[in-house]
């Protein structure tokens, strides 16, 4: 079972996530709403993987994953978001997310991103 941390501002987006998760046998640790409590919730309950929407309040998502990846660099992330601009894409991917998944998002993808481990994907 992996323990997984979701961080989206939509919670509908969030409760419908950790549902599919719980229902794949992944134990979901920890939610957040915005980015200050994604860097708190992160560090608090040490997450295996973590579900990041970029656009959130009062710290972007980007800035979350920039300040995860250097304080943990092994950290395993998924983007979850609707901005499809390739530069997006290029700056995640450089800064080493398992995948890019675009919403809205479907969960077959999920799993399926949730199953690499080295690589970046980006799923429509």
């Amino acid at each position: 079972m992996t323990r997984m941390m979701i961080v989206d501002d939509s919670e509908e987006s969030r409760f419908l996530l950790k549902d599919f998760l719980l229902a794949h046998d992944h134990d979901v640790v920890a939610e957040a709403s915005d980015g200050i409590e994604a860097i708190e919730k992160y560090y608090s309950q040490k997450p295996e993987l973590v579900f990041l929407d970029l656009v959130i309040p009062k710290l972007d998502g980007l800035s979350v994953l920039k300040k995860i990846r250097f304080q943990d660099p092994a950290s395993k992330i998924i983007v979850i978001t609707g901005n499809d601009r390739i530069e997006i894409f290029e700056e995640c991917t450089s800064l080493g997310v398992l995948a890019f998944l675009i919403k809205p998002i479907n969960f077959n993808d999920v799993l399926s991103a949730i199953s690499f481990s080295d690589e970046i994907c980006i799923m429509e």
